[in-house]
């Protein structure tokens, strides 16, 4: 039954699994700590902002400025930590809006089969077709640019691949006989798809969306470094890399911390993310 599925003993086996991983919950713990320096960033950032010393310019790490300053005199920490804000919050937030499409168009079209799947899924291949970075440039220039166009511009791309997997899932657990039972019993569809399908693919929907997140920050990166994403003077780590990559002869600590930063916190959330698929995998239940 379904209900001995999403139990919280399975829960717990989960998490006992989970805890057993070292680097799952290495990630675990990187992951908390940078979105806790992001969400207190205002009250730790060593400098303001918008503090620029013109005089100073670009100087390597010291004791006054622990990860150098750029061209303008800023202080990198304080920019990292800021970039972090818009990086993780595109990350999240993005990710949000592609599992809530996702996930309601996966379900939907896995559970009603027939025509209305072939529609539904033939829709999905055609959005698969169209080129993202087309298709982002041309909102960016109907809309113009704003972090809450970036949002949904990345997770209006996102959902693509968490609606086939949500569907494969539905199609499998359609046939299970406890869903036959509801059916026989008369509940309506909608009941049928909250209280019995979507608990029996919780599972793979957490794992997926921590497999997400960091695609969706590498992507605003990728953005932000062809100039289509966060613009200043907003910075993001994949701003903060741009400006790196065009200077990293002469100042490569100007690349080298957004990048290791970057590079940190994708790792942290990939290693969380085969943790998850770890110990959610129904067979290792039996171990």
């Amino acid at each position: 039954m379904d209900n001995a599925r999403s139990s919280p003993s399975l829960w717990k086996d989960a998490w006992r699994r989970l805890s057993r991983n070292r680097l799952a919950m290495l990630g675990l713990c990187v992951l908390t700590v940078m979105v806790s320096l992001a969400l207190l960033t205002p009250w730790i950032a060593p400098y303001s902002y918008s503090a620029q010393d013109l005089d100073l310019g670009a100087t390597p790490p010291s004791g006054a400025h622990w990860l150098g300053t750029d061209a303008f005199g800023r202080d990198l920490l304080t920019l990292i930590l800021y970039g972090s804000r818009v990086s993780l919050a595109v990350g999240f937030l993005a990710t949000a809006v592609a599992l809530t499409i996702g996930v309601l168009w996966g379900t939907v079209s896995g559970y009603a089969g027939g025509r209305t799947d072939a529609v539904m899924m033939r829709t999905v291949d055609i959005l698969y077709a169209l080129p993202f970075t087309i298709f982002i440039i041309l909102l960016m220039v109907i809309f113009g640019r704003n972090m809450f166009l970036l949002f949904m511009a990345i997770g209006a791309v996102e959902w693509l691949t968490m609606a086939r997997i949500v569907r494969g899932q539905v199609l499998g657990i359609r046939r299970q006989e406890y869903i036959e039972a509801a059916i026989v019993m008369g509940l309506p569809r909608s009941r049928i798809m909250y209280r019995h399908v979507l608990p029996n693919v919780l599972g793979v929907i957490i794992i997926y969306t921590t497999l997400t997140i960091p695609n969706v920050i590498l992507l605003e990166s990728f953005l932000s470094f062809l100039g289509l994403g966060i613009q200043p003077p907003q910075s993001s780590w994949g701003l903060l890399i741009s400006y790196g990559v065009e200077t990293m002869e002469e100042y490569p600590w100007l690349l080298f911390f957004p990048a290791a930063t970057l590079s940190l916190t994708l790792f942290s959330l990939n290693f969380l993310g085969d943790g998850l698929r770890d110990a959610l995998d129904p067979r290792a239940a039996t171990d």
